[in-house]
């Protein structure tokens, strides 16, 4: 597994070095002079995408026929891409988060880490996703093709959720948002009364959500799921890899 690993990693920083190391300076750069946290969450995507090319390449130079004839085992081959997308997803996590806190919004107290923590998991599991969904659609139809298939799959999960809230009635959604944390009681100021008055109402800050314990098992099931549907992808890719024919 070690080689492997080393393999995989020497390629792709051999091919990538630069490019890496511009992403990296860009994406810390716009988020530091246009104070946008989004840059530092989709540095976590990037560095993803990047690790996945590692099968692109073993396509091109035909590198899984020769593996074949050598005494190493389907889960190794398939482990070490899903153990460096990992390294890179938590490698870009930790960057991340250390560059949030020398972030301006976090220096003048408009932003909370609070909420740099929940943007860079929720950046970590829609890696973890995107992960899970190309890999095995890569070892089964061709890493080309399998991008493609995974921005299908991807909206038509979009489409799913967005249906799934429009079935829902008015009444069931603040059920649930209220049971999330995003909406509950807050003093609104009434001009006929002239005093605050006590209100149900839709939450539109981070800050106020992560009040409630349940927004927090929501996040954290969304990593855990992200994670189990990582081993099965795991699982599921080397089952495709045992029996491919290269």
């Amino acid at each position: 597994m070690k080689g492997l690993l080393y393999k995989d990693w020497s390629i792709l920083i051999g091919q990538y070095r630069k490019n890496i190391f511009l992403v990296l300076i860009l994406y810390l750069g716009m988020a530091y002079l246009f104070n946008t946290p989004f840059m530092l969450y989709a540095l976590v995507f990037m560095f993803g995408i990047y690790t996945q090319s590692a099968v692109s390449f073993d396509e091109s130079s035909h590198w899984d026929t020769y593996a074949h004839t050598l005494p190493i085992h389907p889960a190794a081959v398939v482990g070490s891409k899903y153990l460096l997308g990992l390294i890179a997803i938590v490698g870009s996590f930790v960057i991340g988060m250390v560059a949030f806190l020398f972030f301006p919004s976090i220096a003048r107290g408009t932003m909370g880490m609070e909420e740099a923590l929940v943007g860079m998991l929720a950046a970590a599991a829609l890696s973890l996703l995107y992960f899970s969904l190309s890999l095995p659609l890569s070892y089964q139809f061709g890493s080309e093709r399998a991008r493609a298939v995974v921005i299908v799959v991807i909206l038509l999960l979009l489409m799913v959720a967005m249906t799934t809230t429009v079935l829902l009635s008015s009444e069931q959604m603040q059920v649930i948002q209220r049971f999330f944390g995003f909406r509950g009681p807050a003093e609104i100021w009434d001009s006929n009364l002239g005093q605050a008055v006590v209100m149900d109402v839709e939450y539109g800050s981070l800050t106020q959500w992560a009040r409630n314990l349940h927004f927090w098992w929501l996040i954290g099931g969304c990593v855990a799921f992200g994670v189990l549907l990582y081993v099965v992808s795991w699982k599921v890719s080397t089952v495709i890899y045992r029996h491919k024919q290269f």
